[in-house]
């Protein structure tokens, strides 16, 4: 009886693999993968002592979480000359192909949200990496256009925790800003400023909107009621590995780039 071949790696090149939108979105890619004989292959990619043995693992393709904008990382898996598959935001000039999230257009609709429930005073909070930077962006420039104020715009270095997003809004209040709204770019960050102003005895939405975002529908987990934006990382997960498989069979070339739809959960909160 012929052995089986053996299953094949797929590079997987991630921040932080306990993210857990990224492990939604790789349980959904693997689950297209393994049955065609790929395996995703994580390892400390991002260090540079580490490249060497990423050209030693002789990877079929690489599924990249967030963009591939580290020079020596870049150079090394483009010198592998394999398929590369980017999600969540892609770098300027992608490598090959990209799975998106417009998170631009997300911060935009963020501020017509609020601008349509007359919110004309705002405060933004985020944290400081690729695809949060985006939202913050398409949030203050579209309040600008649409005549908001913006009167606070708070960034959190990093958020894992309910504290962070509590240090974060704690930060907010010390700006001693009126604000009517605030948008958050993490449903975490979102239900911290919830639980924040109700420790405050701040009524929401009476006295201040909260407006969150999630990438895996976590928005009731964290606070219930909360208005949220998002995408979902289970259908972004599915389309990477359905492109990867696409590209190793010569069935899609490079440069392909695949956006998935953002959509508004308008609940209580806003």
């Amino acid at each position: 009886m012929p052995s089986l071949p053996l299953p094949r790696p797929i590079a997987l090149i991630a921040p932080r693999l306990d993210w857990a939108p990224a492990a939604r979105a790789m349980q959904a890619c693997t689950e297209l993968l393994l049955p065609a004989g790929y395996y995703l292959a994580a390892g400390p990619w991002q260090e540079a002592a580490s490249l060497p043995r990423l050209g030693d693992l002789h990877p079929a393709a690489a599924l990249i979480i967030g963009p591939l904008d580290n020079p020596a990382l870049r150079n090394a898996v483009a010198a592998l000359e394999i398929p590369v598959v980017e999600t969540w935001s892609a770098s300027a000039q992608p490598l090959d192909s990209a799975i998106v999230i417009d998170n631009e257009e997300a911060g935009r609709m963020a501020a017509r949200h609020l601008a349509a429930k007359r919110h004309a005073r705002v405060a933004c909070i985020s944290a400081d990496n690729p695809w949060e930077r985006a939202r913050r962006e398409g949030f203050i420039s579209s309040a600008a256009a649409l005549g908001l104020e913006l009167v606070a715009d708070i960034v959190q270095p990093e958020v894992q925790h309910m504290n962070d997003g509590r240090m974060a809004f704690l930060r907010l209040l010390a700006t001693n800003t009126i604000f009517e709204a605030v948008f958050c770019t993490t449903d975490l960050l979102a239900a911290a400023a919830v639980s924040e102003a109700h420790n405050r005895d701040l009524h929401v939405p009476q006295d201040l909107a909260v407006l969150g975002y999630s990438d895996d529908g976590s928005a009731a987990q964290w606070a219930q009621g909360l208005t949220t934006l998002g995408a979902d990382a289970a259908i972004l997960g599915r389309r990477a590995g359905q492109l990867l498989l696409d590209r190793l069979e010569g069935e899609r070339g490079t440069g392909e780039r695949v956006t998935v739809e953002v959509m508004l959960e308008e609940r209580l909160s806003t």
